[in-house]
């Protein structure tokens, strides 16, 4: 009797052994940087087999290689790795002395993508803005705008002891989100919006903050993403029955006309 209850505890004892392995290799202190490094190169990967799967079609349908957009992405990757590297090496102060160019470079470049004969359009979005011939996207910019501001901020206040305080943790980090996320959603760029909005969550959770402040951020944030999602497809509804009802109108209008 005890020997089969040995044996079926054994199974259970290898599991809690194997559970304490991985503990252990978690703990270590380059686990996070080489977890980091790994996710980061996986989505590289799989970034570049997904355009060169979804942009040969359209490339071959432009008469141009099937790895034309492959072939811009790999040069972007391959610029990309070396200064991923010397960032990994790099002083935070490089950061922080960057945070606040690069955030008021981002919110410009955001401000010009509006304009019109300035910013470029394609597929109903404003993302783009010529310079030198070159198109570059401000949003991208933002992206890593907000990142390093917002780190640099909350890491200050930590600092002096201010995150205590709720609104030491949502001021002013909450209001800047905001204005790059309107920004952005003027040029009906929603994707790079709710990246940003993933980058203002990522760094309140990073930071510790309490589940009900961190509830009440997301419930503002769905009832604002209804919103103007709500508004989007009244908008889109508007443009595909404004011709119909403007000819119903007309109609009506020639009847009334001829039996008066």
């Amino acid at each position: 009797m005890h020997q089969d209850l040995a044996e079926v505890d054994l199974p259970e004892q290898g599991f809690r052994v194997q559970l304490r392995t991985w503990r252990a290799l978690l703990d270590r202190p380059l686990t996070s940087y080489y977890l980091v490094l790994g996710i980061t190169l996986l989505l590289l990967g799989l970034g570049l087999v997904m355009v060169q799967s979804t942009a040969s079609v359209a490339d071959l349908t432009a008469g141009l290689s099937p790895y034309s957009d492959f072939k811009k992405q790999l040069l972007g990757a391959c610029v990309g790795l070396p200064l991923m590297w010397v960032a990994a090496r790099s002083s935070p102060r490089l950061f922080r002395a960057l945070a606040y160019p690069l955030l008021a470079i981002s919110v410009v470049g955001l401000c010009l993508t509006l304009i019109h004969g300035v910013g470029v359009t394609q597929n109903g979005a404003s993302r783009w803005i010529n310079i030198g011939g070159q198109q570059v996207q401000p949003s991208e910019i933002a992206k890593l705008a907000l990142a390093m501001w917002g780190a640099d901020l909350l890491a200050r206040k930590d600092r002096f002891g201010q995150l205590a305080d709720w609104r030491h943790m949502l001021v002013p980090l909450m209001p800047g989100a905001g204005v790059l996320c309107l920004l952005v959603m003027s040029g009906d760029d929603l994707g790079t919006t709710f990246i940003l909005l993933v980058i203002f969550l990522a760094l309140l959770w990073v930071i510790g903050t309490p589940g009900r402040i961190y509830s009440g951020v997301l419930i503002l944030m769905a009832l604002a993403i209804l919103s103007i999602t709500a508004y989007h497809e009244l908008s889109m509804i508007g443009d595909a029955t404004g011709p119909y009802i403007s000819g119903i109108c007309s109609i009506f209008c020639s009847q009334w006309t001829t039996c008066t």
